[in-house]
Protein backbone atom coordinates (compact mmCIF):
# COMPACT_ATOMS: atom_id res chain seq x y z
CA UNK A 1 0.00 0.00 0.00
CA UNK A 2 1.51 3.42 -0.95
CA UNK A 3 2.55 5.65 1.89
CA UNK A 4 0.44 8.68 2.67
CA UNK A 5 1.57 12.07 1.44
CA UNK A 6 1.87 13.28 5.03
CA UNK A 7 4.35 10.52 5.84
CA UNK A 8 6.32 11.09 2.63
CA UNK A 9 6.58 14.84 3.31
CA UNK A 10 7.63 14.24 6.93
CA UNK A 11 10.23 11.64 5.89
CA UNK A 12 11.67 13.86 3.13
CA UNK A 13 11.94 16.95 5.30
CA UNK A 14 13.47 15.02 8.19
CA UNK A 15 16.15 13.46 6.00
CA UNK A 16 16.74 16.73 4.13
CA UNK A 17 17.48 18.38 7.44
CA UNK A 18 19.83 15.54 8.45
CA UNK A 19 21.68 15.72 5.12
CA UNK A 20 22.11 19.49 5.42
CA UNK A 21 23.60 19.04 8.88
CA UNK A 22 25.85 16.17 7.70
CA UNK A 23 27.15 18.29 4.83
CA UNK A 24 27.91 21.17 7.16
CA UNK A 25 29.64 18.88 9.66
CA UNK A 26 31.82 17.40 6.92
CA UNK A 27 32.91 20.85 5.81
CA UNK A 28 33.56 22.10 9.34
CA UNK A 29 35.19 19.07 10.93
CA UNK A 30 36.47 17.07 7.96
CA UNK A 31 39.57 19.19 7.42
CA UNK A 32 42.72 19.98 9.34
CA UNK A 33 42.94 23.30 11.24
CA UNK A 34 44.08 26.06 8.94
CA UNK A 35 43.72 23.85 5.86
CA UNK A 36 40.94 23.87 3.26
CA UNK A 37 38.74 20.78 2.98
CA UNK A 38 39.96 18.24 0.47
CA UNK A 39 38.00 17.51 -2.72
CA UNK A 40 36.47 14.27 -1.40
CA UNK A 41 34.95 15.97 1.63
CA UNK A 42 33.80 18.91 -0.48
CA UNK A 43 32.04 16.68 -2.99
CA UNK A 44 30.47 14.60 -0.21
CA UNK A 45 29.08 17.79 1.35
CA UNK A 46 27.78 19.05 -1.99
CA UNK A 47 26.20 15.62 -2.63
CA UNK A 48 24.42 15.73 0.74
CA UNK A 49 23.08 19.19 0.03
CA UNK A 50 21.93 18.29 -3.50
CA UNK A 51 20.06 15.25 -2.20
CA UNK A 52 18.51 17.48 0.49
CA UNK A 53 17.38 19.99 -2.16
CA UNK A 54 15.81 17.18 -4.22
CA UNK A 55 13.95 15.88 -1.16
CA UNK A 56 12.73 19.39 -0.30
CA UNK A 57 11.51 19.91 -3.90
CA UNK A 58 9.74 16.55 -3.77
CA UNK A 59 8.11 17.58 -0.48
CA UNK A 60 6.96 20.90 -1.97
CA UNK A 61 5.46 19.06 -4.97
CA UNK A 62 3.74 16.53 -2.71
CA UNK A 63 2.42 19.29 -0.42
CA UNK A 64 1.07 21.14 -3.48
CA UNK A 65 -0.74 18.05 -4.72
CA UNK A 66 -2.04 17.33 -1.21
CA UNK A 67 -3.39 20.89 -1.05
CA UNK A 68 -5.13 20.43 -4.41
CA UNK A 69 -6.63 17.16 -3.22
CA UNK A 70 -7.88 18.67 0.04
CA UNK A 71 -9.42 21.56 -1.92
CA UNK A 72 -11.16 19.00 -4.16
CA UNK A 73 -12.47 17.13 -1.09
CA UNK A 74 -13.61 20.40 0.49
CA UNK A 75 -15.53 21.29 -2.67
CA UNK A 76 -17.15 17.83 -2.76
CA UNK A 77 -18.20 18.00 0.91
CA UNK A 78 -19.59 21.52 0.58
CA UNK A 79 -21.48 20.51 -2.57
CA UNK A 80 -23.07 17.62 -0.68
CA UNK A 81 -24.03 19.98 2.16
CA UNK A 82 -25.59 22.44 -0.30
CA UNK A 83 -27.25 20.00 -2.69
CA UNK A 84 -28.48 16.55 -1.69
CA UNK A 85 -28.42 15.53 -5.35
CA UNK A 86 -24.84 16.69 -5.99
CA UNK A 87 -22.51 14.03 -7.37
CA UNK A 88 -19.04 13.41 -6.00
CA UNK A 89 -16.62 14.44 -8.73
CA UNK A 90 -13.81 11.88 -8.99
CA UNK A 91 -10.79 13.33 -10.85
CA UNK A 92 -9.75 11.54 -14.02
CA UNK A 93 -6.23 11.08 -12.65
CA UNK A 94 -5.46 9.94 -9.11
CA UNK A 95 -3.75 12.45 -6.84
CA UNK A 96 -0.23 11.41 -5.77
CA UNK A 97 -1.59 11.66 -2.20
CA UNK A 98 -3.25 8.27 -1.49
CA UNK A 99 -5.27 9.65 1.45
CA UNK A 100 -7.03 12.06 -0.94
CA UNK A 101 -8.08 9.28 -3.30
CA UNK A 102 -9.21 7.14 -0.33
CA UNK A 103 -11.29 9.98 1.10
CA UNK A 104 -12.96 10.67 -2.25
CA UNK A 105 -13.78 6.98 -2.66
CA UNK A 106 -15.20 6.89 0.87
CA UNK A 107 -17.38 9.92 0.09
CA UNK A 108 -18.57 8.24 -3.10
CA UNK A 109 -19.49 5.05 -1.19
CA UNK A 110 -21.29 7.16 1.44
CA UNK A 111 -23.26 8.95 -1.27
CA UNK A 112 -24.19 5.65 -2.93
CA UNK A 113 -25.43 4.29 0.40
CA UNK A 114 -27.49 7.39 1.19
CA UNK A 115 -28.92 7.40 -2.34
CA UNK A 116 -29.95 3.75 -2.05
CA UNK A 117 -31.61 4.40 1.31
CA UNK A 118 -33.39 7.51 0.06
CA UNK A 119 -34.62 5.81 -3.10
CA UNK A 120 -35.62 2.50 -1.48
CA UNK A 121 -39.38 3.18 -1.60
CA UNK A 122 -38.98 4.69 -5.08
CA UNK A 123 -37.51 1.41 -6.37
CA UNK A 124 -40.72 -0.36 -5.46
CA UNK A 125 -42.66 2.31 -7.33
CA UNK A 126 -40.39 1.83 -10.34
CA UNK A 127 -40.98 -1.93 -10.24
CA UNK A 128 -44.76 -1.49 -10.19
CA UNK A 129 -44.83 1.06 -13.00
CA UNK A 130 -42.30 -0.85 -15.07
CA UNK A 131 -44.61 -3.88 -15.02
CA UNK A 132 -47.35 -1.91 -16.78
CA UNK A 133 -47.71 -2.22 -20.53
CA UNK A 134 -49.73 0.97 -20.87
CA UNK A 135 -48.12 4.36 -21.27
CA UNK A 136 -48.02 6.46 -18.10
CA UNK A 137 -47.22 10.17 -17.93
CA UNK A 138 -47.53 12.39 -14.85
CA UNK A 139 -47.41 16.15 -15.38
CA UNK A 140 -47.49 19.16 -13.10
CA UNK A 141 -50.19 21.80 -13.30
CA UNK A 142 -48.07 23.71 -15.83
CA UNK A 143 -47.35 20.68 -17.96
CA UNK A 144 -43.88 19.71 -16.74
CA UNK A 145 -43.26 15.95 -17.00
CA UNK A 146 -42.55 14.49 -13.56
CA UNK A 147 -42.89 10.78 -14.40
CA UNK A 148 -42.90 8.79 -17.63
CA UNK A 149 -42.42 5.14 -18.58
CA UNK A 150 -41.02 3.68 -21.77
CA UNK A 151 -44.34 2.92 -23.50
CA UNK A 152 -45.33 6.57 -23.11
CA UNK A 153 -41.97 7.64 -24.49
CA UNK A 154 -42.59 5.34 -27.47
CA UNK A 155 -45.89 7.14 -28.03
CA UNK A 156 -44.50 10.63 -27.62
CA UNK A 157 -40.87 10.36 -28.71
CA UNK A 158 -38.05 9.80 -26.23
CA UNK A 159 -36.10 12.76 -27.59
CA UNK A 160 -38.88 15.14 -26.47
CA UNK A 161 -40.81 13.42 -23.67
CA UNK A 162 -38.63 12.99 -20.59
CA UNK A 163 -38.61 14.06 -16.96
CA UNK A 164 -38.20 17.80 -16.50
CA UNK A 165 -39.35 18.73 -20.02
CA UNK A 166 -42.72 20.21 -20.94
CA UNK A 167 -45.39 17.83 -22.20
CA UNK A 168 -46.15 20.54 -24.74
CA UNK A 169 -42.87 19.73 -26.46
CA UNK A 170 -44.51 16.55 -27.75
CA UNK A 171 -48.30 17.08 -27.45
CA UNK A 172 -50.48 20.00 -28.46
CA UNK A 173 -51.12 22.38 -25.59
CA UNK A 174 -54.80 22.68 -26.43
CA UNK A 175 -55.57 18.94 -26.26
CA UNK A 176 -53.75 18.46 -22.93
CA UNK A 177 -55.13 21.57 -21.21
CA UNK A 178 -58.67 20.82 -22.43
CA UNK A 179 -58.52 17.22 -21.15
CA UNK A 180 -57.18 18.32 -17.75
CA UNK A 181 -59.85 21.01 -17.37
CA UNK A 182 -62.66 18.58 -18.24
CA UNK A 183 -61.37 15.95 -15.79
CA UNK A 184 -61.03 18.61 -13.10
CA UNK A 185 -64.61 19.80 -13.59
CA UNK A 186 -65.93 16.23 -13.60
CA UNK A 187 -63.77 15.33 -10.57
CA UNK A 188 -63.14 11.87 -12.02
CA UNK A 189 -60.99 10.17 -14.67
CA UNK A 190 -62.14 10.78 -18.25
CA UNK A 191 -61.38 9.37 -21.67
CA UNK A 192 -59.76 11.98 -23.90
CA UNK A 193 -58.29 12.41 -27.34
CA UNK A 194 -54.77 13.86 -27.35
CA UNK A 195 -52.91 15.22 -30.33
CA UNK A 196 -49.21 14.78 -30.89
CA UNK A 197 -47.36 17.69 -32.50
CA UNK A 198 -47.03 15.71 -35.74
CA UNK A 199 -50.83 15.57 -35.92
CA UNK A 200 -51.25 11.94 -34.77
CA UNK A 201 -54.36 11.42 -32.61
CA UNK A 202 -53.84 9.41 -29.39
CA UNK A 203 -56.62 7.95 -27.32
CA UNK A 204 -55.94 8.23 -23.60
CA UNK A 205 -57.36 8.63 -20.13
CA UNK A 206 -56.67 11.57 -17.80
CA UNK A 207 -56.95 11.72 -14.00
CA UNK A 208 -56.28 14.94 -12.10
CA UNK A 209 -54.14 14.96 -8.96
CA UNK A 210 -55.44 16.37 -5.65
CA UNK A 211 -55.07 20.09 -4.91
CA UNK A 212 -54.63 20.85 -8.63
CA UNK A 213 -51.07 19.52 -8.56
CA UNK A 214 -51.28 18.19 -12.12
CA UNK A 215 -52.58 15.08 -13.83
CA UNK A 216 -51.84 11.48 -14.79
CA UNK A 217 -52.33 10.51 -18.44
CA UNK A 218 -52.66 6.84 -19.39
CA UNK A 219 -52.34 5.52 -22.93
CA UNK A 220 -53.59 2.10 -24.11
CA UNK A 221 -51.22 -0.91 -23.84
CA UNK A 222 -48.43 -0.89 -26.33
CA UNK A 223 -46.62 -4.07 -27.39
CA UNK A 224 -42.90 -3.55 -27.10
CA UNK A 225 -40.69 -5.94 -29.03
CA UNK A 226 -37.32 -4.44 -28.24
CA UNK A 227 -37.35 -3.66 -24.50
CA UNK A 228 -39.45 -4.13 -21.41
CA UNK A 229 -41.12 -1.04 -19.95
CA UNK A 230 -39.13 1.18 -17.64
CA UNK A 231 -39.86 4.41 -15.83
CA UNK A 232 -38.15 7.72 -15.18
CA UNK A 233 -39.52 10.15 -12.62
CA UNK A 234 -38.97 13.07 -10.28
CA UNK A 235 -42.04 13.46 -8.08
CA UNK A 236 -40.51 16.47 -6.29
CA UNK A 237 -41.69 18.49 -9.29
CA UNK A 238 -45.12 18.42 -7.59
CA UNK A 239 -43.77 19.86 -4.31
CA UNK A 240 -45.09 23.26 -3.29
CA UNK A 241 -42.69 25.88 -1.85
CA UNK A 242 -43.44 27.23 1.65
CA UNK A 243 -45.60 30.33 1.95
CA UNK A 244 -43.66 33.60 1.84
CA UNK A 245 -43.87 36.76 3.93
CA UNK A 246 -42.35 40.21 3.41
CA UNK A 247 -38.55 40.04 3.19
CA UNK A 248 -36.56 40.82 6.30
CA UNK A 249 -32.79 41.18 6.60
CA UNK A 250 -32.72 38.71 9.50
CA UNK A 251 -33.92 35.76 7.36
CA UNK A 252 -31.30 32.94 7.49
CA UNK A 253 -29.86 31.84 4.15
CA UNK A 254 -31.27 28.34 4.78
CA UNK A 255 -34.80 29.79 4.78
CA UNK A 256 -34.44 32.42 2.07
CA UNK A 257 -37.30 32.45 -0.48
CA UNK A 258 -35.71 32.74 -3.91
CA UNK A 259 -36.57 33.15 -7.56
CA UNK A 260 -33.65 32.32 -9.85
CA UNK A 261 -34.05 33.82 -13.31
CA UNK A 262 -32.40 34.39 -16.67
CA UNK A 263 -33.35 35.99 -19.96
CA UNK A 264 -32.37 35.57 -23.60
CA UNK A 265 -32.45 38.81 -25.55
CA UNK A 266 -32.00 40.32 -28.98
CA UNK A 267 -28.66 41.79 -27.89
CA UNK A 268 -26.55 42.99 -24.97
CA UNK A 269 -27.79 46.58 -24.62
CA UNK A 270 -30.07 46.39 -21.59
CA UNK A 271 -31.82 49.64 -22.42
CA UNK A 272 -32.69 49.03 -26.07
CA UNK A 273 -32.66 45.27 -26.70
CA UNK A 274 -35.71 43.07 -26.17
CA UNK A 275 -36.44 39.83 -24.31
CA UNK A 276 -37.14 36.77 -26.48
CA UNK A 277 -37.12 34.07 -23.77
CA UNK A 278 -37.67 34.14 -20.03
CA UNK A 279 -36.90 31.43 -17.48
CA UNK A 280 -37.37 31.48 -13.70
CA UNK A 281 -37.63 28.82 -10.99
CA UNK A 282 -38.53 28.99 -7.29
CA UNK A 283 -36.34 27.83 -4.43
CA UNK A 284 -36.38 27.96 -0.64
CA UNK A 285 -32.95 28.01 0.98
CA UNK A 286 -31.00 25.43 -1.02
CA UNK A 287 -34.04 23.41 -2.08
CA UNK A 288 -35.25 23.82 -5.63
CA UNK A 289 -38.96 23.65 -6.49
CA UNK A 290 -38.56 22.95 -10.20
CA UNK A 291 -42.31 22.56 -10.76
CA UNK A 292 -42.89 26.22 -9.88
CA UNK A 293 -41.28 27.97 -12.78
CA UNK A 294 -41.67 30.05 -15.91
CA UNK A 295 -40.24 28.81 -19.18
CA UNK A 296 -41.64 30.76 -22.07
CA UNK A 297 -40.81 32.57 -25.27
CA UNK A 298 -41.65 36.26 -25.61
CA UNK A 299 -42.62 38.12 -28.77
CA UNK A 300 -40.13 41.02 -28.86
CA UNK A 301 -41.99 42.91 -31.56
CA UNK A 302 -38.77 43.38 -33.55
CA UNK A 303 -36.64 41.07 -35.74
CA UNK A 304 -34.04 38.99 -33.88
CA UNK A 305 -30.49 39.67 -35.15
CA UNK A 306 -28.61 36.74 -36.66
CA UNK A 307 -25.78 37.24 -34.14
CA UNK A 308 -28.20 36.62 -31.28
CA UNK A 309 -29.86 33.65 -33.00
CA UNK A 310 -26.40 32.06 -33.27
CA UNK A 311 -26.19 32.10 -29.45
CA UNK A 312 -29.67 31.09 -28.26
CA UNK A 313 -31.14 29.58 -31.49
CA UNK A 314 -34.45 31.46 -31.06
CA UNK A 315 -35.81 32.62 -34.42
CA UNK A 316 -38.51 35.06 -35.49
CA UNK A 317 -40.82 32.17 -36.47
CA UNK A 318 -40.52 30.67 -32.98
CA UNK A 319 -41.67 33.87 -31.24
CA UNK A 320 -44.29 35.17 -33.68
CA UNK A 321 -47.14 33.51 -31.72
CA UNK A 322 -45.50 33.83 -28.28
CA UNK A 323 -46.98 35.79 -25.41
CA UNK A 324 -46.32 39.54 -25.28
CA UNK A 325 -44.20 40.87 -22.42
CA UNK A 326 -47.06 42.37 -20.29
CA UNK A 327 -48.79 38.99 -20.05
CA UNK A 328 -45.63 37.16 -19.01
CA UNK A 329 -44.58 39.92 -16.59
CA UNK A 330 -47.85 39.56 -14.70
CA UNK A 331 -47.03 35.90 -14.10
CA UNK A 332 -43.51 36.84 -13.03
CA UNK A 333 -44.77 39.40 -10.49
CA UNK A 334 -46.96 36.79 -8.82
CA UNK A 335 -44.06 34.34 -8.60
CA UNK A 336 -41.53 36.97 -7.43
CA UNK A 337 -43.64 38.37 -4.59
CA UNK A 338 -41.66 38.26 -1.29
CA UNK A 339 -38.74 36.50 -2.97
CA UNK A 340 -35.11 37.44 -3.51
CA UNK A 341 -34.13 37.45 -7.18
CA UNK A 342 -30.96 35.48 -7.97
CA UNK A 343 -29.11 35.36 -11.29
CA UNK A 344 -25.68 35.37 -12.87
CA UNK A 345 -25.13 38.97 -13.92
CA UNK A 346 -28.74 39.53 -12.87
CA UNK A 347 -28.47 43.37 -12.92
CA UNK A 348 -28.50 43.04 -16.73
CA UNK A 349 -31.68 40.94 -16.66
CA UNK A 350 -33.41 43.31 -14.25
CA UNK A 351 -32.43 46.33 -16.35
CA UNK A 352 -33.74 44.82 -19.58
CA UNK A 353 -36.94 43.83 -17.75
CA UNK A 354 -37.37 47.38 -16.48
CA UNK A 355 -36.85 48.69 -20.02
CA UNK A 356 -39.54 46.31 -21.30
CA UNK A 357 -41.94 47.58 -18.62
CA UNK A 358 -41.24 51.22 -19.55
CA UNK A 359 -41.76 50.36 -23.21
CA UNK A 360 -45.18 48.84 -22.40
CA UNK A 361 -46.20 51.52 -19.83
CA UNK A 362 -46.11 49.02 -16.98
CA UNK A 363 -45.17 50.05 -13.44
CA UNK A 364 -41.79 48.75 -12.27
CA UNK A 365 -40.87 48.09 -8.65
CA UNK A 366 -37.26 47.52 -7.64
CA UNK A 367 -36.50 43.99 -6.44
CA UNK A 368 -34.07 42.57 -3.89
CA UNK A 369 -31.42 40.71 -5.87
CA UNK A 370 -28.28 38.61 -5.45
CA UNK A 371 -25.77 38.41 -8.29
CA UNK A 372 -23.76 35.16 -8.32
CA UNK A 373 -21.18 36.90 -10.50
CA UNK A 374 -20.51 39.36 -7.66
CA UNK A 375 -20.36 36.52 -5.13
CA UNK A 376 -17.89 34.62 -7.33
CA UNK A 377 -15.61 37.66 -7.46
CA UNK A 378 -15.59 37.70 -3.65
CA UNK A 379 -15.40 33.96 -2.96
CA UNK A 380 -12.88 33.26 -5.73
CA UNK A 381 -10.84 36.48 -6.10
CA UNK A 382 -7.96 34.75 -7.93
CA UNK A 383 -10.15 33.95 -10.94
CA UNK A 384 -9.88 36.21 -13.96
CA UNK A 385 -13.11 35.01 -15.60
CA UNK A 386 -16.39 34.78 -13.69
CA UNK A 387 -18.47 33.32 -16.55
CA UNK A 388 -20.77 30.38 -15.83
CA UNK A 389 -18.65 27.96 -17.89
CA UNK A 390 -15.61 28.77 -15.78
CA UNK A 391 -17.45 28.53 -12.47
CA UNK A 392 -19.19 25.22 -13.14
CA UNK A 393 -15.78 23.57 -13.42
CA UNK A 394 -14.63 25.12 -10.15
CA UNK A 395 -17.81 24.08 -8.29
CA UNK A 396 -18.14 20.64 -9.96
CA UNK A 397 -21.51 21.42 -11.58
CA UNK A 398 -22.93 19.43 -14.47
CA UNK A 399 -23.38 22.03 -17.22
CA UNK A 400 -26.57 21.52 -19.22
CA UNK A 401 -29.06 23.62 -21.13
CA UNK A 402 -26.72 26.61 -21.64
CA UNK A 403 -28.05 29.60 -23.58
CA UNK A 404 -31.65 28.75 -22.84
CA UNK A 405 -33.28 30.98 -20.25
CA UNK A 406 -34.52 28.19 -17.97
CA UNK A 407 -31.34 26.13 -18.52
CA UNK A 408 -29.12 29.02 -17.40
CA UNK A 409 -31.41 29.71 -14.45
CA UNK A 410 -31.14 26.08 -13.28
CA UNK A 411 -27.34 26.12 -13.58
CA UNK A 412 -27.24 29.39 -11.65
CA UNK A 413 -29.43 27.84 -8.94
CA UNK A 414 -26.94 25.00 -8.50
CA UNK A 415 -24.09 27.51 -8.37
CA UNK A 416 -25.79 29.61 -5.68
CA UNK A 417 -26.70 26.54 -3.61
CA UNK A 418 -23.04 25.51 -3.59
CA UNK A 419 -21.97 29.00 -2.61
CA UNK A 420 -24.26 29.05 0.45
CA UNK A 421 -22.17 26.80 2.76
CA UNK A 422 -19.03 28.70 1.75
CA UNK A 423 -20.76 31.98 2.66
CA UNK A 424 -21.95 30.54 5.97
CA UNK A 425 -18.40 29.41 6.79
CA UNK A 426 -17.31 33.04 6.41
CA UNK A 427 -20.01 34.26 8.79
CA UNK A 428 -22.64 35.42 6.29
CA UNK A 429 -25.66 33.61 7.70
CA UNK A 430 -28.53 36.03 7.05
CA UNK A 431 -29.89 38.00 4.11
CA UNK A 432 -28.64 41.27 5.60
CA UNK A 433 -25.10 39.97 6.15
CA UNK A 434 -25.00 38.54 2.63
CA UNK A 435 -26.28 41.75 1.02
CA UNK A 436 -23.71 43.89 2.85
CA UNK A 437 -20.98 41.56 1.57
CA UNK A 438 -22.53 41.43 -1.90
CA UNK A 439 -23.27 45.15 -2.33
CA UNK A 440 -20.34 46.81 -0.57
CA UNK A 441 -17.34 44.56 -1.24
CA UNK A 442 -17.70 43.54 -4.91
CA UNK A 443 -16.47 46.97 -5.99
CA UNK A 444 -14.83 45.97 -9.30
CA UNK A 445 -17.85 44.08 -10.65
CA UNK A 446 -20.26 46.77 -9.45
CA UNK A 447 -18.20 49.48 -11.16
CA UNK A 448 -18.45 47.66 -14.50
CA UNK A 449 -22.20 47.16 -14.04
CA UNK A 450 -22.70 50.86 -13.28
CA UNK A 451 -20.65 51.79 -16.34
CA UNK A 452 -22.95 49.61 -18.48
CA UNK A 453 -25.98 51.43 -17.05
CA UNK A 454 -27.44 48.41 -15.25
CA UNK A 455 -29.47 48.37 -12.04
CA UNK A 456 -26.97 48.12 -9.19
CA UNK A 457 -28.83 49.34 -6.07
CA UNK A 458 -31.16 47.42 -3.80
CA UNK A 459 -34.70 48.74 -3.08
CA UNK A 460 -34.86 51.81 -0.84
CA UNK A 461 -36.84 50.05 1.90
CA UNK A 462 -33.85 47.77 2.63
CA UNK A 463 -31.76 50.78 3.56
CA UNK A 464 -34.41 51.72 6.13
CA UNK A 465 -33.71 48.32 7.74
CA UNK A 466 -30.08 49.40 8.30
CA UNK A 467 -28.91 47.39 5.31
CA UNK A 468 -25.70 49.37 4.85
CA UNK A 469 -24.81 50.07 8.48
Amino acid sequence: MPRSAHRVITFNLLWAGILVVVGAVLILFGRSPGQPANDTIRWLSIGCWLVAVVMIIRSVFMARELGKGLAWIRTSVLNLVADRHALIAIPEKDFPAPEVTNLLQSLERYQDQITRERQGPDRRLVTVLAALTCGVVMVTEKGQVSLINNPAQDFLGAERARVGTSIFASMSRGSVVSAMEKANRADRPLEALFERLDGVQLQGRVSVLPEKEGAIILFPPLELDRNRPGVDFDLTLHDIPPATSPLDLSIPLDELPLLILDTETTGLDAKTDRIVSFGAVCAHGTRLFAGHMIDDLVNPGVPIPASSIAIHSITDDMVKDARPWPELFAEFEALARNRVIVGHGVPFDLTVMRSECERHDQPWQDLVFIDTQRLASLLNPTLSNFGLENLVDLYHIDLHGRHTALGDALVCAELFFRMVPRLQMQGFGTLGQLLRFHCLDAVDVIAKQKQAGWITDQPAYLHKQSFDD
